[in-house]
């Protein structure tokens, strides 16, 4: 990280909160368990027909659809399995991940089998929202404007930085960079 920043001043730096991180990914599990029941079912019904268990048995001869039908559903079992893992997967990352700001950009760095990095001028943020916890634990979204997709609507481009610890300070650090790269910088803070 030394090298990446480089002649540039850390005026915060921190680490998302794992915790926080699991919690946000708790409906994907939500999701992820009929998902999966439902996938699993399917799975060890074709599973049957293939065994010949009697389990799902259809008359008549069922020909290469008893080869095709456990195939169809193992990708379904997979992706099911790893809805019901999202929240672990999601603290797992956070761990391995450190928001900085520094006096030139904000930088999202996360170490997995390779570093990723990922920069944002603070001229390309152009709003902010904190939510903040009693503890002073938060999250800050950074507005980054809008664009039109496929359809024509009309999205807006935001990041997030979540759990992050005394988010009010961030947010007071990154509106004074801000400030300096719009000619009428975001609004401060209430």
């Amino acid at each position: 990280m030394k090298r990446e920043l480089e002649g540039e001043e850390i005026l915060w730096a921190g680490r998302p909160s794992p915790l926080a991180a699991f919690w946000k990914s708790i409906p994907i599990l939500l999701f992820g368990i009929p998902f999966f029941a439902f996938s699993l079912a399917w799975e060890l019904l074709s599973l049957g027909i293939f065994f010949n268990t009697g389990v799902g048995k259809v008359e008549g001869p069922g020909g290469i659809m008893n080869y095709i039908f456990p195939i169809f559903g193992l990708p379904f079992v997979v992706v099911g399995f790893g809805l019901m893992g999202s929240p672990l997967w999601a603290a797992r990352k956070a761990t391995r991940t450190v928001h900085i700001l520094t006096d030139r950009r904000l930088v999202t760095a996360v170490l997995g089998q390779k570093l990723s990095i990922k920069s944002i001028e603070p001229k390309q943020v152009f709003d902010m929202t904190r939510v903040e916890d009693a503890n002073g634990f938060g999250t800050i979204t950074f507005s980054l404007g809008t664009y039109r997709d496929s359809d024509g609507d009309k999205l807006e481009r935001t990041e997030v930085w979540l759990g992050v610890a005394d988010v009010r300070d961030l947010e007071l650090k990154l509106r004074r960079v801000t400030s300096a790269a719009h000619p009428t910088g975001p609004d401060q803070p209430a």
